[in-house]
């Protein structure tokens, strides 16, 4: 587990320092209209990945451990869901493409919308090749395959500036993602796949009914977090005018390192303890130690160095970022709390507990940003995620204590002292198995 997490928050590093540098890259080889329509490009990739990607990648962390010798079936069945349904939301964007606005006008032509529809197919499949590495424990996999990514559209940023002075910062990007998705998807069901499910033959593979019971709650609340993550920007834009939203989207760029951050280690978590449920006590111990070692001092740098961060892209930059940055960087705390017991109920199947939490969330930051985006300006967004943040983590918290004591959440039971599993679900889960060997016996 510790190597998964590890892995994992060196990629979010490699993939924040090189996305930096791909936009340094893009200001100055590409007019400001080239990037605008670029970033707008890429945005609209994301953000149609994203309906699948994000709503399933939970899943697949989750049962990739389990799945002994029916794996392979089950990831390519994640892949092509996956890619449906991200052509049908690139065909219904592109057919009302005029909606967008200028920023869009690049992919009305035939081509280039082919080129989009298959760039948001492969980015949905690469985000959910990192959660398949991630349940297969070769998380190790993941920072390799985002270094080559980031990597190539940097190469590709600057070979296409002449050739293609428009579509030159999209087609890098997109070009780039097939120089990862290709290799690993080899190396994924060539060899990872076949050794797990060599290693795991006798283990029951989950039933298509359970993983679309735990799909059907664990999207919703998926989708309350892409909500918040997506729309929070939006808000920022509405309010405020283009240069004050530049500002802002720099910062919150720098500080979402730190929310990615959370959400790997809360992954490894969940990966982990999918395969050994009776560790999920040690596993959130673990993840609390690292969260004390790798991420603390992070976030001190960023609150302590955030104008020196922010300078390289202007002095205006760091005047009007800064306190957002470090308002940004403190709310990573409490957010890997929040999110560590996103990876305790979904090891656990508590979907519904799961959409509750995450629909909180989203209805807290966007609700106080909405009122502190006025009297506070940018910084309000900033204020708005570390308030909303530690009230959410207060909650959590008392699911953590619960999942490293055995007991229950609501109610105090202590546990038995011959039991040797960390939580209550864990050994209640470990009973039903044993009952069911003694009735097969």
């Amino acid at each position: 587990m510790f190597r998964n997490a590890y892995a994992l928050m060196l990629s979010t590093g490699v993939s924040a320092a090189l996305g930096l540098g791909f936009w340094l890259v893009a200001a100055r080889h590409y007019t400001e209209e080239a990037v605008g329509q670029g970033s707008a490009a890429i945005a609209a990739m994301r953000l149609l990945a994203s309906v699948t990607a994000t709503t399933m990648i939970g899943a697949v962390v989750r049962y990739v451990p389990r799945a002994g010798r029916a794996t392979a079936s089950l990831v390519a069945r994640a892949y092509l869901v996956s890619s449906v349904v991200v052509t049908v939301a690139c065909v219904a964007f592109l057919l009302t493409l005029d909606l967008w606005g200028d920023s869009y006008a690049p992919l009305g032509t035939l081509s280039a919308g082919l080129v989009f529809t298959g760039s948001c197919v492969a980015w949905a499949v690469l985000t959910l090749q990192d959660g398949v590495l991630t349940g297969l424990r070769k998380a190790v996999w993941v920072p390799v395959g985002n270094a080559v990514f980031s990597l190539g559209k940097l190469v590709l940023l600057a070979a296409f500036a002449t050739a293609l002075p428009v579509l030159g910062v999209f087609v890098s990007w997109a070009a780039a993602i097939a120089l990862s998705v290709l290799p690993l998807g080899w190396l994924i069901f060539r060899r990872l796949i076949p050794r797990q499910a060599g290693a795991d033959r006798d283990r029951e593979p989950p039933r298509l009914r359970e993983v679309g019971r735990f799909l059907a709650g664990d999207s919703v609340g998926a989708l309350f977090s892409l909500a918040m993550i997506n729309l929070l920007p939006v808000m920022v834009a509405v309010r405020f005018d283009a240069a004050h939203n530049g500002f802002f989207y720099i910062a919150y760029t720098v500080g979402g390192t730190m929310e990615f951050m959370a959400i790997n280690m809360a992954s490894s978590l969940t990966a982990h303890a999918s395969h050994s449920p009776g560790h999920l006590a040690e596993g959130v111990r673990g993840a609390l130690r690292r969260m004390a070692v790798l991420l603390v001092p992070v976030v001190a740098v960023l609150v302590l160095f955030a104008p020196q961060i922010l300078g390289p892209f202007g002095p205006d930059y760091a005047d009007h970022g800064t306190l957002v940055l470090r308002l940004l960087a403190a709310a990573a705390l409490p957010r890997v709390v929040v999110e560590l017991y996103i990876g305790v109920l979904r090891v656990q199947g508590r979907t519904g507990a799961l959409a509750a939490l995450q629909g909180a969330m989203c209805v807290l930051v966007l609700g106080t940003a909405t009122v502190l985006l006025g009297p506070m300006g940018i910084a309000g967004a900033g204020w708005a995620m570390l308030i909303a943040m530690t009230a959410v983590a207060s909650v959590s918290a008392l699911g953590l204590r619960s999942a490293l004591t055995g007991r229950s959440l609501w109610r105090s039971r202590r546990p038995a002292p011959e039991e040797e599993f960390g939580t209550e679900w864990a050994r209640l889960a470990a009973r039903r198995a044993r009952e069911r060997g003694g009735e097969d016996s």
